[in-house]
């Protein structure tokens, strides 16, 4: 019998108890970071939605260098010497009647976001 309860004592590893400890901490850790990973996510497609609107704009003013009057469409600006690119992601939208300088303005969603942007003729997003 004596020999049996000297052999327990030369086991390694850990024992059950510290095993659930350990499963614990990391659930509780996973439990806080979730939420947080979220927020990121969101921040994220948010700030692709406005520099979608800031890259719409900066290729509209290039366009506009010529003459101010003329109207400036999302596929006026995704030309070459604009240099527009949206992202596949983005939805962006110029209403009609907003297509000049003086009068522009530019709606941006991201497909996994709730917030919808707007641009107006200054560059300033709201």
């Amino acid at each position: 019998m004596r020999w049996k309860l000297d052999r327990k004592k030369d086991v390694t590893g850990f024992s059950f108890l510290e095993l659930l400890i350990i499963f614990v901490i990391i659930g509780i850790l996973a439990a806080i970071a979730t939420p947080q990973l979220e927020h990121y996510r969101q921040l994220r497609y948010d700030r692709e939605s406005k520099e979608n609107l800031e890259k719409l704009h900066q290729a509209c003013s290039k366009f506009w260098a010529d003459d101010i009057n003329t109207q400036c469409s999302i596929d006026i600006a995704k030309e070459a010497q604009n240099g527009y690119i949206q992202s596949s992601d983005v939805d962006i939208l110029i209403p009609q009647g907003k297509e000049t300088k003086t009068d522009f303005q530019a709606t941006a969603k991201h497909s996994s976001s709730n917030k919808t942007y707007i641009i107006d003729e200054k560059g300033n997003i709201r």
